[in-house]
């Protein structure tokens, strides 16, 4: 969790559903922040982060506030409170006579991280309505600050308004920030957990843990694949080099399923070396290749990695592998209400090595490539998705459909294929 320094909570309540899911915690300070006076919203929001993040001692996220009049440039801006507080309604109405009634409310959100300031802004254009009556001090801006119409239409606006945030004037302007916020909020995440010193966490296998993978590739003894396969076939393995391991997985719904692993035991492949994260580029174009000669569809990939903790359920596997399937689906549709980015190169899930969280990996058939937020993802989601959409929706969970006779089909199809 990231905290979300307010003084007043309540301010968010009708956000409960975006802060849970971008995993925001609202939370007083254990005493006041400093208030800089003045009319900027970004010096007085620096002033405050840094203040914030010093009597923390981590990154948090600070708000603040407030009404723009069209005909006094920048005022009252972060002085709304204290001016509204003592001009009232009739005091603005003098202070707006003979002029533009026009103005703006806003809502800045900061983060002093790395010494440096990160702000998200949401601005809602709209005008004082003066001929309405202000049903409590306390609620003038709610009362007598009229949105334009055309704000409404803002995809952003749209999306905050379906989660129940509400059309109050006084809650728009937030919802927009909390919209720009949510553009980085993984990002954020990421930066604010990274080790202060640079170093790894452990990914190597956990004491007491026994991998079917590593039990299986090592041999002389035991392991899943020779329990449930038996006299079938000896070795699944299609293609193998100094890195990676590439086999039809054990579940196979569908001919044309592969499995690729890392040849070490490492908890996702966030924790590849750099200079594998190339070769498995190469390995995956080589792939793709192969599967479109013989099934003509560019494959899904898909990885699910667990966080240091060890989150990734009961029935995953946690050894890196990726998933690789040549089923035309789009998985994104059933993940964008998770935090994600897009990302391009496979180099580009190393910084996922320090996530509180797990993570899920989704390269599309067109190759578009998305991480997702992984916290409480269910065991085997991604094959949900993808058995539902092509009609074998009860082969979803490997236990309960082996698929041997396809293993066996994209073996004989595969092996000895796969050309770097």
């Amino acid at each position: 969790m990231v905290t979300l320094v307010t003084s007043n909570p309540a301010k968010y309540a009708a956000f409960a559903p975006d802060l849970e899911r971008l995993r925001l915690k609202p939370e007083p300070p254990p005493q006041p922040l400093p208030e800089i006076q003045g009319l900027n919203f970004i010096e007085t929001l620096t002033a405050k982060a840094r203040a914030a993040a010093a009597m923390f001692g981590r990154p948090v996220i600070v708000d603040d506030t407030g009404l723009v009049l069209e005909a006094y440039p920048s005022f009252p801006g972060p002085l709304t409170a204290t001016v509204l507080r003592s001009l009232g309604a009739a005091g603005l109405g003098r202070l707006l006579n003979g002029v533009s009634n026009r103005a703006t409310m806003e809502c800045h959100l900061g983060c002093w991280i790395n010494g440096s300031l990160r702000r998200w802004a949401g601005v809602v254009h709209g005008q004082i309505d003066l001929s309405r009556q202000p049903r409590d001090p306390r609620m003038l801006l709610s009362d007598l600050f009229v949105p334009d119409a055309s704000e409404l239409s803002q995809p952003a606006l749209q999306r905050a308004i379906a989660r129940r945030a509400g059309e109050s004037p006084t809650l728009l302007h937030r919802a927009l920030a909390l919209a720009a916020l949510e553009t980085d909020a993984f990002q954020l995440h990421l930066d604010v957990s990274a080790p202060e010193n640079g170093g790894e966490r452990s990914c190597g296998r956990r004491a007491g843990y026994d991998c079917p993978f590593c039990a299986e590739l090592e041999g002389g003894g035991p392991n899943l694949f020779a329990e449930l396969m038996g006299d079938q076939l000896s070795s699944r393995v299609v293609y193998e080099d100094e890195h990676f391991i590439v086999m039809p997985p054990l579940g196979e719904f569908m001919e044309g399923g592969l499995l690729v692993l890392t040849r070490e035991h490492i908890l996702s492949l966030a924790h590849l070396k750099p200079e594998q994260f190339e070769h498995l580029e190469r390995l995956l174009v080589a792939i793709k290749k192969l599967l479109v000669k013989h099934w003509n569809v560019a494959p899904l990939v898909f990885e699910h990695g667990p966080a240091p903790d060890w989150s990734k359920g009961v029935c995953c596997v946690d050894h890196a592998h990726l998933n690789i399937f040549p089923a035309l689906v789009r998985v994104h549709p059933h993940l964008a209400d998770r935090m994600n980015f897009f990302v391009g190169s496979l180099e580009d899930l190393a910084q996922l090595r320090h996530a509180e969280f797990g993570y899920l990996f989704v390269q599309e058939n067109d190759g578009a490539r998305s991480v997702y937020d992984g916290q409480g993802v269910p065991t085997q989601l991604v094959r949900r998705f993808i058995t539902a959409e092509i009609g074998v929706a009860d082969r979803w969970h490997w236990r309960d459909y082996l698929g041997k006779d396809e293993l066996l089909a994209t073996y004989n199809a595969l092996k000895g294929q796969i050309k770097l």
